[in-house]
Parts: C-alpha cells; structure tokens; sequence
C-alpha cells in the first residue's frame, strides 16, 4: 500500500489536520479541538479525520484529551 509523502513525511491530510490542532493549542482551548469540528473547519470527510487521527496519533504528534474525539497537538 502506497502513501502520498509531503516533505516532512506527513500525508497532505495529516499536516491540515496537524496545522489545525497547532493553531486550536496556541490560543489556549484546553479540551482540544472536538473531531466534527476538524471535519467542518477543512472540509474534509470524518473518515480522512479519524485516518489523520490515528497517523498523528501513533507519531506522537497529538494527544486525546477530555475524550477520544476532542485532541490537541503536542
């Protein structure tokens, strides 16, 4: 199975999602960001969102928060 890599080794989706939870953590929302408003802010369907999720996840780039649907960047 073959992935689509931008420069910094993250799939183009996983870095909206990553630069999202980036921007959502410098202005201080201590709950993170809830996953059905990642879907809505890019426009993107859940099943890309969770995909990101579980990639940035495992990379240790994001954490969950008050639940498995609200997470925040690391």
């Amino acid at each position: 199975m073959s992935k689509q890599f931008d420069v910094d080794g993250l799939k183009d989706c996983d870095q909206l999602v990553l630069d999202r939870l980036q921007q959502s953590s410098s202005i201080g929302q201590e709950k993170g960001m809830h996953m059905d408003e990642l879907c809505q802010q890019l426009k993107l369907p859940m099943e890309k969102i969770k995909e990101s999720i579980r990639s940035l996840e495992d990379e240790g780039l994001i954490y969950s928060t008050i639940d498995e649907f609200h997470y925040k960047a690391t």
